[in-house]
């Protein structure tokens, strides 16, 4: 597929209906060598050592000021404003992934059981909060692929439990290297996408995601977009405050000021004991 990184209305209308976008050249070649060669240089992982343990960062992108330049790239904020709303902020969930490909279907959002929570009320304010994905490895020599089941930020199949428990066990009868491509549910398929060097996913924080099993070298950087609303403030709180296993700090000052000179500063809404 040619490169693109216009948004288009067909992909807004497919934003909100499926829960996700494809931007293919969203970096160039160029970029997207350069950042790999950091992926390589920050966590102490070549190529070959894809079979090992992976190497992730959390929040990366907020704390190293090499990958800071991402949060500004001028393709990605007009990308993210074009789907989700001139007011998109940086709500800071960020990651650094290399080699990193671990199965298993989950949401991203602060609520992630359907229909439970303030996530799922768009009563007062729209949810527009996006995870960005940017991958700097080709296909052919990882044989990655990011799996979404489109719709799931609007709805469930009926008897939903039920069918997991039902596809969990079906799992187990499938070759370790292809449970995740079983999918959560018996009546909506995966969709499986498959990238280039550069190449980006934009989709909505409650839609259900799965990695699959690698067979090479993967290097993955992970950032996150609201409009400036309750729903993006949650989502940055929750990253800061209420996940037990990683607690963000404050925007470091230097990149705060950045965020406040480019209009991508969201305030989180007041302190909090932690």
């Amino acid at each position: 597929m040619a490169s693109r990184t216009d948004v288009t209305a067909l992909d807004r209308e497919r934003f909100e209906r499926d829960g996700y976008v494809v931007i293919r050249g969203l970096l160039s070649p160029e970029e997207a060598a350069h950042y790999r060669s950091e992926l390589n240089r920050h966590s102490g992982l070549g190529d070959e050592d894809w079979k090992g343990p992976s190497w992730t960062l959390a929040d990366g992108v907020t704390t190293d000021p090499t990958f800071q330049p991402l949060i500004f790239h001028p393709r990605l904020v007009q990308a993210v404003r074009a789907l989700l709303g001139p007011t998109a902020r940086y709500t800071q969930h960020s990651d650094l992934h290399v080699h990193h490909g671990d199965p298993g279907w989950h949401r991203d959002s602060a609520h992630r059981e359907f229909g439970v929570g303030p996530d799922w009320d768009e009563s007062r304010q729209p949810y527009r909060v996006a995870r960005v994905a940017i991958y700097l490895h080709s296909h052919a020599e990882s044989g990655a692929k990011l799996g979404v089941i489109p719709g799931t930020h609007r709805r469930e199949p009926p008897l939903a439990m039920r069918q997991r428990a039902a596809m969990h066990l079906l799992s187990r009868l499938r070759p370790a290297e292809r449970r995740a491509e079983t999918g959560p549910f018996l009546t909506m398929r995966p969709k499986w996408i498959a990238t280039e060097p550069g190449d980006s996913l934009i989709f909505d924080q409650r839609i259900y995601h799965s990695a699959n099993v690698i067979r090479g070298p993967k290097y993955a950087i992970f950032l996150s977009y609201g409009v400036e609303n309750e729903h993006s403030v949650n989502h940055r709180r929750y990253y800061m405050f209420e996940r037990p296993d990683i607690r963000y700090d404050e925007y470091p000052p230097d990149l705060a000021e950045k965020l406040r000179e480019a209009d991508l500063y969201l305030e989180a809404g007041g302190a909090a004991a932690r």
